[in-house]
């Protein structure tokens, strides 16, 4: 994870030679190779090319590969990058939780709102991303197979195992 990335085979020579030292068989240079080559691709961004990097690339949503509409949706918050007047005449910038589908990367749900992200405001933009729209062209809606989030306090509710964390809808 160092800057700037060091090659596998060089990996591999440090990993060698501890080895060595230590009296133990040295891992194989295939195998090295397959170690690097299944580092998570965020992981490896933000250590490689920084914070900025990272968040311009994963956050909001990460792209995952859906095969069909509603097969996978994500929902998350972000802190809007505007002031608006709060209902106190006080500037406050909104923040917008999103519901997107993976597959056709259209915006199934959403709400705006002033304030700390909440299961309200989640809850808030699920059941319009699940409604039929009064736009006809705004066609996306319905229950996803999975939805995906980052497990913040207002995803997770309480008492869910950690094998839970990614419920489905049948």
């Amino acid at each position: 994870m160092r800057r700037p990335a060091p090659t596998a085979a060089f990996i591999h020579r440090r990993i060698a030679d501890i080895a060595s030292a230590r009296g133990i068989p040295a891992p194989s240079y295939s195998t090295v190779r397959a170690v690097v080559a299944g580092i998570d691709p965020g992981l490896r961004t933000l250590a490689h090319e920084g914070d900025a990097a990272y968040r311009d690339t994963f956050e909001l949503v990460y792209r995952r590969n859906a095969g069909r509409p509603n097969e996978q949706w994500q929902a998350d918050h972000t802190l809007l990058d505007i002031e608006v007047i709060d209902s106190k005449g006080r500037g406050a910038r909104p923040w917008l939780t999103v519901v997107l589908d993976d597959y056709s990367r259209a915006v199934a749900g959403y709400t705006v709102f002033i304030g700390a992200p909440s299961a309200e405001q989640t809850a808030l933009a699920l059941h319009q991303a699940v409604r039929g729209k009064a736009k006809p062209s705004w066609p996306v809606m319905g229950l996803p197979d999975v939805l995906y989030s980052d497990h913040g306090a207002d995803f997770t509710p309480p008492g869910w195992s950690e094998s839970a964390l990614i419920p489905t809808f049948n």
